[in-house]
């Protein structure tokens, strides 16, 4: 009976152990109403990639975020003026070491301007896949004066050629216009370790790029020229991007980008001359298939708040943005109105700074 006696006892006090164990084992969920648990899984298995996380506390999956961007927009094919070593009223040529001036290769007149990029997006219950929505929008301007310097002469590059014409003094030229693009994209960032996470993604992209430029040359008289470039476009991009965790909630990230856009150009080009012999006035409509690439590089920082609920995260880097054969503007060879091409190199490009500011929850 004794026996017996001890034996139920050591019985009971292990259950009262074990039923004191399992009601303080799991605390009560700070952020739940009820008295259910939030888990929080621990990070892993190390040998093989697994979805990101941030390691919020009750994640809602989803983000927001906008940038800042401080970028300078130049564009090939804008020269307006060729300006002659020696001053001459007659024919133009002999040319004697013509140097090409406005918007050239070497000017110093592209304008800095400002741009921003806001978007959302949140991952999938299945596999954290990511889907993302983001604008981007870029003001385009930039100003250029020409001047003779009292001696030589300047050629316009944008009239029909012609034997003989007034001594040019002055030109201007203001080119400005907006960039919109519109991307919605499907990732799945994965850590390929515990210190470098891996965001390949694909998607769709819109496009709207809308310029004007408008050249003034001055002699006894003013002449004008006025271009109108419009493009829009809809196409396939995809874009990767990697994490370099460097601790602290400190890490480099470096990304690329590629698209090719389905659009159409719409082009109007004319001329206001004294002389009505160099006027002209053409307008064009094509679709073309439009190449566009982005590289950018930078360091991000985060930190939690509210019981680690939400991270945010500010970050500085440098971008570039490429958009090949974007200037479809024509030129004039001959005093025969046919002979016309549209710039040969006419790409449009973007690079400068990015600051931006997001936010997990």
């Amino acid at each position: 009976m004794n026996k017996k006696n001890l034996l139920s006892k050591v019985l009971f006090s292990l259950a009262a152990v074990l039923f004191a164990s399992t009601a303080i084992a799991i605390p009560k969920d700070p952020c739940a109403p009820k008295d259910v648990c939030c888990e929080e899984p621990a990070p892993g298995p190390f040998a093989f990639s697994y979805p990101k996380d941030v390691g919020l506390s009750c994640p809602r999956d989803f983000y927001v975020h906008g940038e800042f961007m401080w970028m300078k927009p130049t564009e090939e094919g804008l020269e307006y003026a060729m300006e002659q070593d020696f001053s001459t009223t007659g024919v133009v040529f002999p040319l004697t070491v013509g140097k090409v001036k406005g918007f050239s290769a070497d000017s110093n007149e592209w304008d800095w301007r400002p741009g921003f990029r806001v978007g959302f997006g949140f991952y999938a219950m299945h596999d954290a896949w990511n889907l993302s929505v983001d604008w981007t929008y870029l003001k385009i301007k930039a100003d250029s004066e020409l001047s003779n310097g009292g001696t030589g002469q300047l050629l316009p590059m944008w009239f029909p050629p012609s034997t003989s014409r007034d001594q040019i003094t002055n030109a201007s030229a203001r080119w400005s216009g907006d960039y919109s693009t519109m991307d919605i994209m499907i990732g799945k960032p994965y850590h390929v370790s515990r210190y470098y996470i891996s965001n390949p993604a694909f998607g769709v992209r819109a496009g709207w790029i809308d310029q004007d430029y408008h050249i003034r040359y001055f002699t006894h008289t003013e002449s004008n020229v006025w271009l109108k470039n419009d493009f829009w476009g809809v196409g396939l991009r995809g874009a990767y991007e990697g994490q370099f965790l460097l601790g602290s909630g400190w890490y480099i990230y470096g990304k690329a980008a590629f698209a090719l856009l389905f659009g159409k150009f719409d082009i109007s080009q004319q001329s206001e001359n004294a002389n009505v012999l160099v006027e002209y006035k053409t307008e064009d409509s094509f679709y073309s298939v439009q190449p566009n690439a982005e590289l950018g590089l930078g360091i991000s920082w985060s930190k939690f708040y509210h019981k680690n609920q939400y991270q945010v995260s500010v970050k500085i880097g440098y971008e570039f943005h490429q958009w090949w054969d974007q200037n479809q503007a024509r030129r004039f060879f001959d005093t025969d109105p046919t002979a016309n091409d549209t710039v040969s190199r006419g790409d449009l490009s973007f690079n400068g700074f990015m600051f931006g500011l997001h936010v997990e929850f």
